[in-house]
């Protein structure tokens, strides 16, 4: 399972939403999973924007299911 928004003082972080863009994006420090809805990109894992991003082969950011970046 993907989680988003880990820090030392929340080392669970959350949960992945299955419905969102599986993105980890930040603001400043704090990290996120995307809030926009999947269904773009390979697997339909991603919301268009990122999806176009993956296809122009830019670097985003997805947990993997440790929640380690890769």
């Amino acid at each position: 399972m993907r989680r988003y928004g880990q820090w030392a003082g929340n080392p669970k972080g959350a949960a992945e939403n299955k419905a969102c863009c599986v993105v980890r994006v930040s603001q400043g420090w704090y990290t996120y999973q995307c809030s926009r809805k999947r269904g773009h990109g390979p697997d339909g894992l991603y919301c268009k924007q990122h999806a176009k991003m993956v296809e122009a082969g830019k670097h985003v950011y997805v947990p993997n299911d440790e929640g380690v970046v890769r």
